[in-house]
């Protein structure tokens, strides 16, 4: 039977280059994107006559649209083995003082719950998975986009985001310890060049960010790709840990995309 994918945010960013690696990788995987940004290529994709995406336009914060996903996974895919969780926001981006905390909750309701809710579904599927295959990596895994902001990384008005994936990154330490026979990964991605720093550089965050941290950022923007990263090449490592093509850390940990995946093998 061929591998049963879900990737919640699938549909743009480093979830759509996912999408699009595993589909390249692989003449068998089956996939199940599900998002509030379906991207037309993949729209046209599950269509095709010799179908291999499916498409769910919904929002991970929906009991309804959540259940939906998975539902579409064991009906239409005969099962679920891998979970892809890339959703997340960044806003709101505001000092302490001013923020909104009714908007941090619905960050929260993203970035954390969204994450907890997802892997609670999917938790009998990928056990079942897990011990069906249990010889290969790509089987019975979750990958969770963290964010090195959950410890290291800290900017004026981030509050909400840093927080919510600091507790993203936790919450995967305990679904591994709590789950052995899943594989649970975290994946820190780079500076990726989304429209978030397009944002910052154009100054939307000037009087929340700090002046230099703003000019860091123009400077980044200014040396190229290998200071702010192209979504592909994040999205195509997270494909190669959902395929099974490497394994990864050990289950638990979060690491930058290119130690779970490294481009050069060590001692070669």
């Amino acid at each position: 039977m061929s591998q049963s994918i879900l990737i919640v945010g699938g549909g743009d960013g480093i979830g759509l280059e996912t999408t699009r690696a595993i589909l390249a990788a692989s003449t068998t995987a089956k996939i199940v994107v599900f998002g509030l940004h379906i991207d037309p290529e993949l729209e046209a994709k599950s269509k095709d006559a010799d179908r291999r995406t499916w498409t769910i336009s919904g929002d991970v914060t929906s009991k309804t649209d959540r259940n939906k996903a998975v539902d579409t996974c064991v009906n239409d895919l005969g099962g679920l083995d891998t979970l892809v969780y890339c959703a997340g926001v960044i806003t709101p981006i505001e000092r302490i003082e001013r923020v909104d905390i009714g908007d941090v909750k619905k960050a929260y309701d993203v970035n954390v719950f969204g994450s907890m809710a997802m892997a609670q579904l999917c938790i009998p599927y990928l056990r079942k998975s897990a011990a069906s295959n249990h010889k290969n990596a790509a089987y019975g895994k979750a990958i969770f986009l963290s964010s090195a902001c959950d410890t290291e990384v800290s900017y004026h008005g981030w509050m909400p985001y840093c927080t919510t994936k600091a507790a993203l990154t936790r919450f995967i330490q305990m679904f591994a310890h709590e789950e052995p026979n899943v594989s649970v990964q975290g994946v820190y991605p780079k500076l990726t060049r989304t429209k978030m720093p397009e944002d910052v550089i154009n100054g939307k965050y000037k009087g929340i960010m700090a002046d230099h941290e703003i000019e860091r950022f123009r400077i980044w923007n200014e040396i190229g790709d290998e200071m702010v990263e192209p979504p592909k090449w994040c999205g195509e490592a997270v494909a190669k840990l959902a395929l099974g093509l490497f394994a990864g850390g050990k289950s638990g940990e979060t690491l930058y995309y290119d130690e779970h995946v490294p481009r050069k093998i060590a001692g070669t």
